[in-house]
Formats: C-alpha cells, structure tokens, sequence
C-alpha cells in the first residue's frame, strides 16, 4: 500500500512537473510570437515611409536611391521603381541599410478618394533581411473629423532571416492621417491605426491578433508608441502594450496568467 502510494505520488510530481514545462514552453513562445509580430509591424511602417519619401523627394537628387517614373510626374496611374541597388544605402531612418526595388503602382495622387497604391519588392532587404509580398493602400475619402483614412492590406508578407527563419503574415488595417494632413511632408505625419492580422512566427506557430487600442505611430519615431494589441498564439490571448506615447522601442507584453516581458521593437 505505502508503495502504491509514492508511485501515485511521484506519477502526479511528475505530471505537474510537465505541466509546468508545457506551460513556461507556451508561455515563451506567446512572446517570441510578440517579438515576431512588432519586428513585422516595423519593416512595414519602415518600408511605407522610405516609399513615401522617396516618392516625395523624387530620391532627392542623391546618388541613392535612384527613383524612376514610367510617365512624367502627375500623370496617371503610373509606376514608380525605387531602387536602393545591391549595396544599398540608409533609409529614412538613417539606421538600416536598404537593398534593392521598391516598385510602386500608383492610379492617382495619394490623396485623392479611391486612389490605390500597390507596393512589391524586387530582391529587396533591410539589412540582411529580405522582404517579400505585396502590400496595397486605398484612399477611403475623408472621415467625419476631415482625417484622410486609408485601408492597408498586406497579402502573402514574408520576412525571412540570415539564420534560415522566417516569418510570414497577411493583414488588412484601416490607418488614419491624424496629423499632418495639410502639409506637403510626410515628416510631421502621425498615424492612427486598428485593424487584425494573421500569420505564422520564427517556429513556424500560426498566430492572429487584433488591435483594442489605436496604434499610434509617428513619422519621426521608429516605432508605434501607443495602443494595444491581443495576440492568439494556440489558444493563449496575450496582450501587447505598446505604452502612452512616449517615442521608444519598448512594449510590454502580458501573459494570460498576468505575467508581464517587456520586448523590444
């Protein structure tokens, strides 16, 4: 009897001992997946601005990149080819090196309801990492609050890694032009955005997620610095705190057992 005991108890040690294992396996994987979706999250915002510059300084008289138009400016649709080349130069951001085309599709000007904007890459790479899918914008007219908003869709992205990763997603969000609308520069910009995205992270593990508080991303910071996100990693909603405002590379991350990682972005 006392032996059926211990085996009953070493049987349940061991049992919670695997629980436990699955459970800190689960949980590391919910914000590798956090980590994943805010480094995606960044080349897009990235890739949009570097397009939006470059479309406005028409490359900027600088030998990189090299910004080219089918037909003359304001003549449209049109398709502009902007081109980093193979050894690349800053983006916007002055940080990242970027590599190869941007090639843009363009039926009007971007302001101007209904006009749609279809981005593609052609060996194209942030630094190291190469950028793949296609993302299109459509001007959806004035809001209620004379906003310019725009719908963002994003088909077949993969991001793939040095090491051999890679990550992969589709997205369709609705962003909104909250400040800087009555300006010719992109530079004082500040988006606001909502909206749901699915995709597979660096394990190869499908995950989805939805906005529950606007994400608020300026032109002159590098990353979202307002607004939540859940995240639906097998099963497990985390919630991705991206903070008040304030311009940093940090978001927290909380776990549905309350457990809170900062990540950086």
């Amino acid at each position: 009897m006392k032996n059926a005991f211990f085996l009953i108890t070493a049987m349940l040690f061991s049992f919670s001992l695997f629980q436990s294992c699955v459970k800190k396996e689960s949980d590391a994987t919910v914000v590798a997946t956090a980590e994943d979706l805010a480094a995606n999250a960044g080349f897009s915002d990235q890739i949009d601005l570097a397009a939006n510059v470059a479309i406005e300084e028409r490359g900027g008289g600088g030998a990189c990149p090299i910004v080219t138009l089918e037909k003359p400016w304001g003549t449209w649709p049109n398709t502009l080819t902007i081109d980093y080349g193979t050894d690349g130069c800053a983006g916007p951001n002055g940080t990242n090196i970027l590599k190869g085309k941007l090639i843009i599709s363009q039926t009007a000007d971007a302001f101007t309801k209904g006009a749609t904007r279809t981005l593609r890459f052609e060996n194209f790479y942030v630094d190291a990492i190469q950028v793949e899918g296609v993302q299109s914008w459509t001007n959806n007219g004035l809001n209620a609050a004379a906003q310019w908003s725009f719908t963002k869709v994003a088909k077949d992205m993969k991001v793939s890694y040095p090491d051999g990763t890679a990550t992969s997603w589709n997205l369709t969000h609705t962003s909104t032009l909250t400040q800087g609308g009555l300006t010719l520069t992109w530079w004082d910009d500040v988006w606001s955005t909502t909206g749901t995205i699915s995709g597979v992270n660096r394990e190869g593990v499908s995950y989805s997620a939805t906005t529950t508080a606007d994400l608020v991303k300026k032109a002159t910071c590098g990353w979202v610095s307002a607004g939540a996100i859940d995240l639906n990693v097998g099963g497990n909603t985390a919630v991705i705190d991206y903070g008040g405002g304030d311009c940093d590379n940090k978001a927290s991350v909380t776990l549905p057992n309350g457990d809170t990682f900062t990540i950086n972005l």
